[in-house]
Order: C-alpha cells, then structure tokens, then sequence
C-alpha cells in the first residue's frame, strides 16, 4: 500500500522561447511518484521527458506549478540546498555522461561518495564493485577518453548507483548501449528497486525500457496522455 508520494508534480509548467514564439515543453502537467516505483517516461522527442526529469531533480525549475520532493516543495529551497538534495537524495543518468575529463572511470563513480563524506577507501572500493557489475572492471583506470560512449554511458550509470540514492532520474540510460549490455543494465536497477527499494524514473525510446517498467507513462506536448500504473 503507497502512502504519501515521494515526488508529486502539481500543474507543472515550463515554456522556452523559440524565436518569436514560446514552446510549451511542459503544460500543466501532474504527477504522483511512490516510494519503489520503476517508472519510464515515454513519448517522441520534444514531447517534455527531458525536461519533466530536470524540474524533478531539481535542475531546473518550473515557470509554474510546483514540484514536491518528500512533501517538501523544490522552489522553497535555495541552489545551495538543491544542491545537497541532489547529491545525498538524487541519482542522475545523463544522456551527455556528464563525467570528469581528468578522472579516471574508478575516480569519477567515486567522486558522489566522496563529495558525500564517505571515506576514500570505502568509496574507492564500492565503485569498483560497481563498475564489475556493469562490466567494466578491467577498465577502472581509463579515462573518459580512452573510452567508447557505451563504456562511459556505463561509468556514468555506476557513479549514479554507487551511493545507493532514494531515486535515479535516467534519460535515455541506454542510448549507446547494445542490447545485451542493455539488458544487463536493467537487471541490475531491477535488483536496486527490488532489493534497496530505490524509485527509478527514466525517459527512453527504447521498447527493452518500456517493456522492462512497470509504470509506463506516455508523454506528448508537454502533456501526460497515457499512464498505465498497475499500482493504484
């Protein structure tokens, strides 16, 4: 039985200006999302996925409407308190990767735990077991560019779990991988919710995605048209 939802989004908007006219990328959307849920957002491009996830997270914040993280709403806090929601509360999986340049792969996943407070030897060795579960355990020491944009989609997965958060926010987290190291990635966020009860949100194209969620929501204009929980 759910109770309160840890994230509730209530007639969120948020336009940008193109040119002389204003896209509505989000319009007046509004959503529930409990404790241990796996949801993925799906929907044509433009259709306000990346964008419902970045107000979600925090990283960006609506021209109206109001988000709640926890019961608490996300434009009561300063950037400085986002920020430290963010790190202790929020995994994020950006489709850009968003890893170090300098740091190696085992550097980058252990830099959340780091900044956390975590010792540097327990981070060091939780991000390598991480790293051997998304197959990347002969490759700690390279840096981003000595690797392929599936390898490093991987490294950014792994830093994103590695600190076991309440929620990951996933956009397009297997956009450069093939379908088995796909297949492998969603087994082990399917583990993390099951076992951790981690709430995992992700934006895909991919039908390996939407088929493996269990709430699928369909979004399109900036608008939710299709919500299929199967948890009332």
């Amino acid at each position: 039985m759910h109770y309160a939802p840890v994230i509730e989004c209530q007639q969120v908007c948020k336009t940008f200006a193109d040119g002389d006219s204003v896209i509505k990328a989000v319009d007046q959307l509004d959503l529930q999302v409990f404790s241990g849920e796996f949801i993925c957002l799906y929907g044509a491009s433009g259709s306000g996925k990346t964008t419902l996830l970045n107000m979600i997270g925090g990283l960006d914040r609506p021209c109206s409407g109001e988000v709640f993280l926890d019961k608490h709403p996300l434009s009561h806090y300063s950037d400085d308190t986002l920020t430290d929601v963010r790190l202790h509360k929020i995994g994020f999986i950006f489709q850009s990767y968003n890893l170090i340049p300098v740091f190696t792969a085992l550097e980058n996943v252990a830099f959340i735990m780091q900044m956390q407070g975590v010792d540097s030897k327990i981070a060091l060795s939780k991000s390598q077991a991480i790293l051997q579960k998304v197959g990347l355990g002969e490759m700690l020491n390279r840096r981003p560019s000595e690797l392929s944009g599936g390898q490093q989609q991987r490294v950014a997965i792994a830093r994103a779990i590695v600190a076991e958060p309440k929620i990951v926010l996933a956009d397009e987290p297997t956009a450069n991988l093939d379908s088995k190291n796909s297949e492998q990635l969603l087994e082990l966020m399917h583990e993390l919710n099951r076992d951790l009860g981690m709430t995992f949100i992700i934006s895909s194209h991919d039908p390996q995605v939407i088929e493996a969620a269990e709430r699928r929501i369909e979004l399109a204009d900036g608008k939710i048209i299709h919500d299929d929980s199967i948890q009332n």
